[in-house]
């Protein structure tokens, strides 16, 4: 893994920024804590220094002088050296024996440091001139306070510098991470480019932003598979299907083009060959009009359905096919439950037409279909007929795919893809169940929260 890619990375370069707001905001806090702290530390003794030092204003030059030789006395460590100067600066009592070079203003502190063989301390000082002209310095040892500074200026420095370490150290894992997992999606992506239709992005189970992402795009790869399978299936099917009917048509127009034909058997094969071009023409209408359907372009004129409207509009079209074959179709409407839907309601009276047309044709005389409205809105038909096998259920709702019972009757095996284009177009699913007897389809909403919102867009 390149350096460059790393720093390039918006984890690692997110990693970084929060390392060193954090550490700014770290160094600050603790820069105020040690401003405060040793304003603390200083302010108060500093007080009682200048309190100290006024105390020999009301005191004469000998009783000055007294004090300061019994102060000598008592600070036998010297951690308080005193000292009273004439006006010049000349020595004349206390155990603070000379004044610093320059000499400090009058009221002012100043700092110290007696560096010799014997000792290295650091005092601090104040220089008061009494009324008479005299001056009086008052001093005391700082030595644990610039200890403590020094300790706590190491300990913020020591922080400071763990904390850039560890957030660059940080920042790099995360980077490295993030690059790998990217690097495997990279490498996915590039194996379904190469025609691994089959292949998925990688997904860790964390419910992250990049699982998120990934779970989106393969459910667009499911799609596009998908849609591939049936492009590749209709081309397969179209030249298995239609090469009946057009060697029919062929066989009808040879024989119409003999001379010696009646003119009424002519007119017979002519019109044979007729049928058959309308009927190849109905099939590629039926995959032009899925094609429309899948290619979504009518969501946008989509408004509110009542879709118990559509299916008692369905009911009544095909009611005469089901008298005609004596079945009875029973329409059970679930009552208080929304049955309103944003849909096309041509499309969807299509869509529910064509299930109960299926459910008349494959129904015996003397059965019976139910129609059910039921609580999403999620559609029921149900019938009495020889229904599906468990493995034909998924490839019936495939373009010219026709089942074991179907091959019997007239037809495209297109009803069913028309349906659950449509179907999917409206953000719902079709489902072929067993009815014990005949088929039980279902028709309802996604539970994948894509269609929900390309249906709510």
């Amino acid at each position: 893994m390149r350096i460059e890619e790393l720093r390039a990375g918006t984890s690692f370069r997110l990693a970084f920024l929060f390392a060193a707001l954090f550490g700014s905001a770290s160094l600050i806090f603790v820069a105020a804590v040690y401003t405060m702290a040793s304003q603390f530390l200083t302010g108060n003794p500093d007080e009682r220094m200048r309190a100290e030092a006024a105390k020999f204003n009301n005191r004469t030059g000998v009783q000055a002088e007294r004090v300061m030789d019994q102060h000598s006395v008592d600070d036998i460590t010297g951690r308080r050296p005193f000292g009273l100067f004439d006006a010049r600066g000349g020595w004349l009592a206390g155990n603070l024996h000379c004044l610093p070079d320059p000499r400090p203003a009058d009221e002012s502190f100043f700092e110290t440091k007696v560096d010799n063989a014997q000792e290295h301390t650091l005092y601090r000082s104040v220089l008061h001139r009494l009324p008479s002209g005299a001056i009086v310095v008052v001093s005391r040892n700082i030595e644990e306070l610039q200890k403590f500074r020094n300790e706590l200026l190491e300990a913020t420095l020591g922080a400071l510098g763990l904390m850039i370490l560890l957030g660059a150290g940080g920042g790099m894992l995360i980077g490295i991470g993030s690059l790998r997992r990217l690097d495997k999606v990279i490498r996915a992506i590039e194996g379904i480019t190469r025609g691994d239709l089959a292949g998925r992005l990688p997904s860790r189970g964390t419910n992250d932003d990049v699982d998120r992402l990934v779970r989106v795009v393969n459910s667009m790869l499911d799609q596009i598979e998908r849609l591939m399978g049936e492009v590749k299936g209709v081309c397969d099917s179209i030249a298995h299907d239609l090469r009946t009917p057009l060697t029919r048509l062929l066989a009808a127009l040879e024989r119409a083009n003999r001379r010696n034909l009646p003119a009424a058997q002519r007119s017979g094969e002519i019109e044979e060959a007729i049928a058959e071009v309308r009927m190849m023409l109905r099939t590629f209408a039926a995959l032009l009009r899925i094609s429309e359907i899948e290619d979504s372009a009518r969501r946008a004129s989509f408004s509110n359905v009542d879709l118990a409207e559509v299916v008692v509009d369905a009911i009544d079209y095909y009611e005469p096919a089901a008298d005609h074959k004596s079945i009875r179709l029973i329409f059970e409407r679930g009552i208080g439950s929304p049955h309103s839907i944003q849909g096309d309601k041509d499309l969807l009276f299509e869509a529910v037409g064509n299930l109960i047309d299926n459910a008349i044709k494959f129904t015996p005389a003397g059965g019976s279909v139910s129609i059910t409205l039921a609580q999403g809105p999620t559609l029921i038909v149900s019938d009495t007929g020889c229904g599906i096998s468990r493995a034909q259920r998924e490839n019936v709702k495939l373009r010219f795919h026709r089942g074991d019972n179907a091959r019997k009757s007239a037809g495209s095996g297109l009803g069913l893809p028309l349906v659950d284009a449509i179907a999917r177009l409206h953000g719902m699913d079709l489902n072929l169940e067993d009815g014990s007897p005949g088929c039980r389809v279902v028709m309802r909403p996604a539970p994948s929260s894509i269609h929900q919102k390309l249906v709510e867009d």
